[in-house]
């Protein structure tokens, strides 16, 4: 049921909902939260590799971000039929992580790099942007899946290649938190199929959060805070 290259995780109305990478292999699928099963999932075309995934709650739609060719698809959350294929722009033109921003109505996404864009919901254009820096001041590049906390408002980020989540406030890209998620399954414990940690999302029950990475075969409910 798991054990895919996750690239996004998301939840609503009792589904989980999970976007995977590579060539040839990426998808969209549907789960039960309690059980792990696969209600029903789709391919996406060979050309593409699959990134960030947020749900929409105004119309019922899912946001699939692709990693280097620039596109959007848009897809019904129930069904998972294409409702349209948007072409975007950031900073690297490389599509990594999405959440949706409900205090603004607008998608945040990551590049890769330590800069997080609003999105028009509707044109998946740039609204504006912020940079992420510890609290120092330095640049925290790297910036993957992202996930929104309604509880705290922050924006949760996993970090390529890291084990650990950094919570950033979105209003002045400051991190003010770092989850160190090590313990969870920690690298020397893993096969060398299974890479680092990736992908977070929100549950019914607030502050606790899903969690799993690249390749594992099991997602891990944690509470963050």
């Amino acid at each position: 049921m798991f054990g895919s290259t996750s690239q996004g995780l998301t939840y609503a109305n009792g589904v989980l909902y999970e976007s995977t990478g590579l060539y040839k292999e990426s998808k969209v699928r549907r789960h039960d939260m309690s059980t792990g099963e696969i209600l029903n999932g789709i391919n996406i075309p060979k050309e593409y590799f699959g990134e960030g995934l947020a749900y929409y709650p105004k119309n019922n739609t899912l946001i699939q971000l692709t990693w280097k060719k620039r596109s959007v698809f848009i897809y019904d959350a129930d069904s998972l039929q294409q409702l349209n294929k948007i072409q975007f722009q950031t900073g690297r033109n490389e599509g990594w992580g999405i959440t949706y921003y409900p205090i603004m109505d607008v998608f945040i996404v990551s590049d890769g790099s330590n800069n997080l864009y609003f999105w028009d919901v509707v044109l998946m254009q740039e609204i504006s942007r912020v940079s992420v820096t510890w609290q120092d001041g330095s640049p925290r590049d790297y910036l993957n899946e992202l996930e929104y906390d309604p509880v705290t408002g922050l924006i949760l980020s996993n970090v390529w290649y890291e084990d650990y989540i950094v919570a950033i406030d979105p209003t002045s890209g400051v991190i003010k938190t770092k989850f160190d998620l090590a313990f969870i399954w920690p690298k020397k414990d893993r096969p060398k199929t299974a890479d680092c940690l990736n992908g977070i999302s929100v549950t019914d029950k607030p502050g606790v959060f899903l969690i799993t990475g690249k390749k594992w075969p099991k997602m891990y409910f944690v509470k963050l805070g």
